[in-house]
């Protein structure tokens, strides 16, 4: 199964690739044959992996042929390229089943080894029509440069997969480790309001008020985190699902602002939202991404006086329209494209020693971007950063 599983990965991969369409062009144009392919060969198989069929032959990616059938397999016992010009006529190999079954006329191949020194296969091109092809040394040394250059991609492509598997298991131990913390700390979160609340009525003393209320603060923190640990896990995983409703999101909106006006009293909002706007969402989804944009412009913008501006808005065509600003840092205009990936901090908020986890605003664009929506960044006249949103009012 594993075995199987690597098969259709190389084929996906070697048919897929512009560059090894290329390379099959190169081979065509180059010795006149019209079809052109990369094969994985086996003792047991002749798979196709990637083929340029000009001739009408049939052959498509993940064809399979009797191995024993082919000059593919002269070649891998051989260990050594083949070259044949009017195959029938070949001392050798003019009796050949491969002429007898396929029509073989014109074919050239040699050995594709992969860089770690396996052999994959073969690269090879041929013709059904019979025709002065001209195949010689300087063509076979043409295909072993271009083996080289495919076993050079799909030695790239083996890393990335790699490193993908690397992150998936990790993310499965991340998601794993965050749902055995969420109960626990739900319940720990609980206690330690139930003890902060009775603490502040029997009067006792400010300074273990004080540690009380940062036990509380802190719980909220790795609560908070391990949420977004979750989130990230749905994300990757492809489990991230909406439960979509008729949602009121200037509701939604004038709520957040509210919490943050108690929470953060030092900071200005200046708001345009209007007394309604009802869109199809996902109630909760659509709160996280308000109250995530609304955190950033409140932590991005260090000092006493603090400016954050919130706009709802309705647009043609059945759009709405959010903007949150800030009149913080800012970020370089190169960064703007990266702010939504995955663990992407700046420098200047690094340099400015603001935590962060880096998973916020790409939470928020997979939520964005689940209901079919766009966000996205920019630097307004007057500094800070800016965040626009667009959403369709309802999903078709």
């Amino acid at each position: 199964m594993i075995e199987t599983d690597l098969i259709s990965d190389d084929i996906a991969f070697l048919s897929q690739t512009e560059s090894i369409q290329h390379i099959l062009r190169v081979l065509s144009y180059t010795t006149g044959l019209r079809i052109s392919l990369v094969a994985r060969v086996t003792e047991d198989s002749w798979t196709c992996c990637a083929v340029l069929d000009e001739a009408n032959f049939g052959l498509k990616p993940g064809d399979q042929l009797e191995v024993e059938t082919t000059f593919c397999n002269v070649v891998r016992t051989s260990n050594a390229p083949l070259l044949l010009n009017q195959a029938k006529l070949h001392p050798v190999f003019g009796d050949h089943v491969a002429i007898k079954l396929y029509n073989v006329e014109n074919y050239i191949a040699v050995p594709l080894y992969l860089r770690d020194g396996r052999y994959f296969g073969v690269v090879c091109a041929l013709d059904v029509v019979p025709f002065e092809a001209n195949l010689n040394e300087n063509t076979l040394t043409i295909f072993k440069l271009f083996a080289q250059l495919i076993a050079y991609e799909m030695e790239s492509e083996a890393d990335r997969r790699s490193k993908q598997a690397e992150i998936n298991n990790l993310n499965d131990l991340i998601s794993i480790a965050a749902h055995d913390l969420r109960q626990p700390l739900t319940a720990l979160q609980l206690r330690a309001h139930l003890v902060a609340r009775h603490a502040k009525r029997e009067n006792v003393s400010p300074q273990l008020e004080n540690m009380l209320d940062s036990l509380v603060v802190d719980v909220l923190k790795a609560t908070h985190l391990t949420d977004i640990l979750l989130d990230v896990g749905r994300i990757e995983s492809g489990n991230f699902a909406l439960e979509m409703d008729q949602t009121d999101l200037a509701y939604l909106v004038t709520q957040a602002v509210e919490e943050y006006k108690r929470s953060a009293p030092a900071v200005i909002f200046e708001t345009e939202i209007p007394a309604q706007l009802r869109i199809e969402g996902d109630e909760t989804r659509l709160g996280q991404v308000i109250r995530n944009l609304l955190d950033n412009a409140i932590k991005y913008s260090p000092g006493s006086k603090k400016k954050v501006e919130v706009r709802l808005s309705y647009l043609p065509k059945d759009t709405v329209f959010l903007q949150v600003r800030d009149y913080g840092m800012g970020v370089e205009e190169g960064d703007l494209q990266n702010l939504f990936k995955r663990q992407f901090r700046t420098e200047q908020a690094r340099g400015a020693g603001i935590k962060g986890s880096g998973f916020g605003l790409y939470i928020t664009r997979q939520i964005v971007e689940a209901h079919y929506g766009q966000i996205w960044a920019d630097l307004p006249v007057g500094g800070g950063l800016r965040f626009n949103i667009t959403l369709p009012v309802a999903l078709n």
